[in-house]
């Protein structure tokens, strides 16, 4: 019997997708969800029951089974689930909805292409990426591996990700531009020049407020004796108030959950309405979870990156000067 799994039981867009790649032809006899929270198993979504852990995945036979890692709220969450599941040994299927036209593209394992998204001619789409609803790659684009390209962003020509990409929804990028690995791209922003490695990209046209180490490392290297509770709470409540959602992962990027630029003003906002706290808009995005962010707050005077402020200043002056824009 053939079995597709499906790992990550929060993803109901990507169980829907394997339905719809399913019906014709009919490439597996059953699909079967995983997840690691017990308290889900048994459940049913989308008519597809949470049977178990990733575990049940040493029983699978690689020879009769393919498996599709469904976790995709941020690229760091996404890599460390594909390393999990690639160590079961059973082979990652890719999925691209049926009326996505694919031709003289290349999808790579474990790719997820949902509805309504432009796969144009002579593009690579790197192992584990995900290209949402809408979202257009434009020919002859690079995506890396476990590049996360979310709902309504477009990647005009020739565009080139590194590994670990993530592009907010309704992002544009401008033809050529190349992005390094780890970096990401805020929600409705405008890339119109190469951003460096572990940067972070907000704005219209894009600033780079941040060319630190990637956030989960630096959230990492936050001393525990700065780290406030209370304050990580009262934060994160005006987050899940703002973004309609709870915040339960306190090194969630807050672009990676959706966030918009305009969305952070209003965060700004409540925090100074709801507990008297006043900061730059420059400094949410420069620490875009709620963990840098509260620890910041804690002790303003040491942010964790190394660069200084004239020199963003300055590589954002002569990222912006190049000359004219590319077409």
């Amino acid at each position: 019997m053939r079995t597709l799994y499906l790992c990550g039981a929060g993803n109901s867009e990507g169980i829907r997708l394997a339905q719809s790649v399913n019906k014709a032809p009919r490439r597996w006899d059953r699909i079967v969800l995983l997840d690691d929270d017990a308290a889900k198993h048994g459940r049913h979504v989308l008519d597809v029951e949470i049977a178990g852990p990733f575990a049940m995945l040493a029983n699978a036979d690689p020879a009769t089974s393919a498996v599709v890692n469904l976790v995709a709220r941020t690229t760091q969450r996404r890599t460390a689930a594909c390393a999990r599941i690639a160590a079961y040994g059973v082979p990652f299927a890719t999925l691209a909805h049926p009326e996505v036209d694919t031709a003289w593209s290349r999808l790579e394992d474990g790719v997820l292409v949902y509805e309504h998204a432009i796969i144009s001619p002579e593009t690579v789409v790197g192992e584990g990426s995900v290209v949402f609803m809408r979202a257009v790659i434009g020919h002859e684009s690079q995506l890396g591996r476990g590049c996360v390209v979310a709902a309504g962003a477009v990647l005009n020509a020739r565009v080139v990700l590194g590994d670990g990409v993530y592009v907010g929804s309704n992002a544009s990028i401008l033809p050529e531009v190349r992005v390094g690995a780890d970096a990401t791209i805020g929600a409705n922003s405008l890339v119109i020049a190469d951003v460096p490695a572990g940067a972070t990209v907000v704005g219209v046209p894009g600033q780079i407020v941040d060319t630190g180490q990637p956030i989960a490392a630096r959230d990492a290297a936050v001393p525990p004796a700065v780290a406030d509770a209370e304050l990580e709470s009262k934060v994160a409540a005006v987050w899940a108030e703002v973004l309609g959602r709870p915040v339960t992962d306190l090194t969630d990027n807050f672009c990676h959950l959706g966030g918009t630029s305009l969305q952070a003003l209003r965060v700004l906002e409540g925090l100074r309405r709801q507990h008297g706290i006043d900061v730059p808009v420059t400094a949410f995005f420069r620490f875009p979870t709620v963990r840098s962010f509260a620890a910041h707050l804690v002790n303003p005077n040491d942010d964790g990156v190394a660069h200084s402020a004239q020199a963003r200043a300055a590589l954002r002056r002569s990222r912006l000067a190049r000359g004219p824009m590319r077409g």
